[in-house]
Parts: C-alpha cells; sequence; structure tokens
C-alpha cells in the first residue's frame, strides 16, 4: 500500500476537479457521469462530513453547504410522470446541456424539461440521503441560516416518504416504472441500477420493487428528524418516529434470512408479488451504515435488531463476497449471475466499500473495517485514480478495469470513490491530514 499522502492527494485533487458552482459532478466531464446526480453527491458528501470530522478540517463544509442547496432548488415541485418528479422528491440526474444521447437517441428518449433541461428523478434512495446529509450537516456545523433555509425542503422530502415512499401500502419503501409512461427513465431505481442488477428481464419484473438498503435509508432519515422535531413539535416527532418504528418491525419480518446454522443475512429486495430475492449482495452492508450512532446521536440503533449484527458482518466477509486483494464484491460468486466483469452482479465498487467499512466501525468491528479499507486502497494505487469500479477475478488474474460488451468502461475518476479514499485514509491509525 502506498503512503497515505498519496491517496489523501489524489483523493483532494479529483474533489477540486469535479467541484462546480452549483456542487460536484459524479464524474469527470468527458466520462459517462459528468453531472449532477442526487444519490452521488449525497453519499459524497456524506463522507466528505465524516472526513471534516475526523481531521478538524473545515475545507469541504462550503461545497456540502453548496450541494445540499442545489439539490433543495432542483427538489421535486409537481408530478410528472415523465420524469419521475413528485413533490418533495430528490433528483436523481440533472443535464441541463448535452443530454442528447439519452434524450434524442434510443427506442424511449428521456423527457426534456420546457427550459431544455433533462431533469430525472428516478431514484428512490435519494430523498432519504438527501434528509440525512441536510441533518448531519446542521448537525456538525450548528449552521442556523443554513437550517432556516433548508427545512421548508426537508419537511416536503419527509411528506414525500410519507405519501409517494410506499406506493402499495406494504410497509417497505419501494418504486415503480409507471407503464403509462410514454417517455423514457430508469427501470431499476436503487444504487444498483442497471438492468442487469435486477436479474430478472423486464418481462419479468413485478412492480413495486423495494430495495433492501432503501429501508435502512429511510428508518435513519425519520429518527433523526423525529428527534429534532421532538425540540419544537411533539405532534411531528410521534408520526416521524412511529412510521420508522413501523418501518423497522416489517423489515425484520420481510428482508431477514435465517440459514439452518442459526446465523442471518439479508435478502437484497422484495417485489410486488411479495417474491424475496435471496442472492447475497453487498448492499445488505448499507443497513450498517445507515445507523444511529452513540457519537453523534447518543444511541447505536439501525434498521437491524443488534443481535443480528454481527452475522452480517460476517456474511460480508465470506470469501464468495470478500476478496482480501480487493474488497467486498457487489454479487456473491455463488450466484448463477454472478460475472466478475458484470456492472452490478460481481464487480468492486469503492464507494460501496467504504459505507460498509464505516458500518463496521459503527457497530465496534474496526478490524474488520481495515479490512475492508486496505483492500480497497490496495486496487485504488494500482489504477492511481479514484476509479468508479473495478474487476477482481482471482490473485492470478489482478485488477482490471470494467468494460461492458457494449464498450461502456469504469470513470476513472468518480466523486464518492475520491470521498471514500479521504475517509479512508483519515481513519487510518495516526493520521494528520495534509493541509
Amino acid at each position: 500500500m502506498r503512503d497515505r499522502k498519496y491517496y489523501w492527494d489524489i483523493g483532494v485533487q479529483c474533489v477540486a476537479e469535479l467541484e462546480t458552482e452549483q456542487g460536484i459532478l459524479a464524474s469527470a466531464k468527458d466520462e459517462a457521469y459528468g453531472c449532477i446526480f442526487g444519490r452521488d453527491s449525497l453519499i459524497t458528501c456524506l463522507k466528505l462530513l465524516r472526513v471534516s470530522q475526523k481531521t478538524g478540517m473545515d475545507n469541504f463544509l462550503p461545497l456540502i453547504r453548496k450541494v445540499l442547496f442545489t439539490l433543495m432548488q432542483l427538489q421535486g415541485k409537481e408530478e410528472n410522470i415523465e420524469s419521475g418528479e413528485q413533490p418533495g422528491k430528490c433528483i436523481h440526474e440533472f443535464r441541463p446541456t448535452a443530454h442528447e444521447h439519452l434524450t434524442k437517441n434510443g427506442e424511449h428518449p428521456w423527457y426534456v424539461y420546457p427550459d431544455n433541461s433533462m431533469r430525472n428523478y428516478d431514484s428512490v434512495d435519494a430523498t432519504p440521503l438527501f434528509l440525512i446529509g441536510a441533518y448531519r450537516y446542521w448537525q456538525i456545523t450548528g449552521d442556523r441560516e443554513f437550517l432556516k433555509r433548508m427545512l421548508p425542503a426537508v419537511e416536503a422530502a419527509l411528506q414525500w416518504i410519507m405519501e409517494f415512499g410506499d406506493t402499495n401500502r406494504d410497509g417497505l419503501i419501494d418504486y415503480t416504472f409507471p407503464a403509462n409512461r410514454r417517455y423514457g427513465g430508469l427501470v431499476i431505481q436503487n444504487w444498483m441500477d442497471s438492468m442487469e442488477s435486477a436479474l430478472l428481464s423486464k418481462e419479468q419484473i413485478s412492480y413495486p420493487i423495494a430495495p433492501v438498503e432503501v429501508q435502512a435509508y429511510t428508518f435513519l432519515a425519520l429518527r433523526l428528524w423525529s428527534g429534532f422535531y421532538g425540540r419544537s413539535s411533539p405532534q411531528k416527532e410521534v408520526v416521524f418516529g412511529q412510521f420508522a418504528l413501523r418501518l423497522k418491525k416489517r423489515f425484520n419480518e420481510v428482508f431477514i434470512l435465517p440459514d439452518i446454522e442459526g446465523k442471518y443475512s439479508l435478502a437484497y429486495q422484495v417485489d410486488g408479488q411479495g417474491r424475496v430475492f435471496s442472492e447475497a449482495r453487498s448492499s445488505m452492508g448499507h443497513c450498517l451504515w445507515a445507523s444511529l450512532t452513540k457519537e453523534q446521536d447518543g444511541v447505536l440503533e439501525g434498521i437491524l435488531e443488534q443481535e443480528q449484527i454481527s452475522f452480517i458482518v460476517e456474511r460480508l466477509l465470506r470469501p464468495d463476497l470478500f476478496e482480501p486483494q480487493a474488497g467486498i464484491r457487489t454479487l456473491s460468486t455463488q450466484s448463477s449471475h454472478f460475472n466478475p466483469n458484470s456492472y452490478h452482479n460481481g464487480t468492486i465498487w469503492p464507494h460501496d466499500n467504504g459505507m460498509i467499512a464505516e458500518g463496521f466501525e459503527i457497530y465496534g468491528y474496526k478490524k474488520e473495517a481495515q479490512m475492508v479499507q486496505n483492500a480497497v486502497l490496495e486496487a485504488i494505487a494500482y489504477f492511481g485514480t479514484p476509479i468508479e469500479l473495478f474487476v477482481y477475478q482471482n490473485k492470478n488474474d489482478g485488477y482490471q478495469e470494467y468494460r461492458s460488451v457494449h464498450g461502456q468502461c469504469s470513470c476513472k475518476k468518480q466523486a464518492w470513490s475520491a470521498a471514500t479514499i479521504l475517509d479512508m485514509v483519515s481513519s487510518q491509525p495516526e493520521f494528520v491530514a495534509v493541509r
């Protein structure tokens, strides 16, 4: 592994290169995702907030503030079936220009707004992540002017969860793709948003779909803001708090998969027919990440019950998911759908691993977190850049860049990868930030 300064420098440089007047691009301008993405921006910000806390540096705070205000301005105002916009919903993808590859080409071009911008809202997780990001920024900075400006957007996002988050009223947060939409968009709407990640053909998909990690994000968002309103609006505290508890109860009824040894794993999604998809994915680790912490919130709590935590940690570190030289795969090698060069069915994503490692740390599994961090940093050193994702088949073949059969390849500069690198190196013992 390279020295800490090496990782720190490439992370800081990448964040600086991707920063814009409106926030931060998901990838470099000349790469596939050189625009604002809600989910990517928010995970980037949450990682940078953690870096600020651990290092005592405030360098990233103006960027985080800017990102949150931009997402507030782009927040959904009305219902538009063609773009997925709904009141209070956080945007998925914003392209004011250079969107013709999505909006002019293909069988189902994406919707363009009257101002000629492409705004797409096909994301089920960006809204709870927006709520987490806004709360954590205010919690860490105590910025009252930020809170005053942000609070109407927070309340709109909370209302979106209550009104639109559970489309079939089965107690889980889900998404659907409207059958009567004329324009294109995302058929799969959580972070593993490729069609291949569904492990089904389009004809086999049964909406609505409730992804595992989204339940955890939503639980945390509701618990954080329920606590906030306890100081000013007891009624809101009760409404959001009870919703969170019902979600946790329902989650543990549906997503927990006990095995014959009395251990636990997690399903990665539940569909509209009540089918539980049991293949082991890295996403289960996000349920550890999305937790209240003793240090910040005075209590350690997530959507999982405490007795399940050790089993989830152990499951993520089994050889079918964890590669000690590379990190945790998106899909178990035991799955019939596994492919080491598949975008979401076997590749390794630095940001995904960073969230899992943080979850391990939150619950006291520091050695395990270090194992994951070291594995990812080894890969980053090989590529020499905050790469989006990569392929690792085995020790003999080593690291490879992802490249699809259609020619899509890994973005070399990815914002949430850069923020993850900074978080990982600032988690190392005796780390001193390079100012």
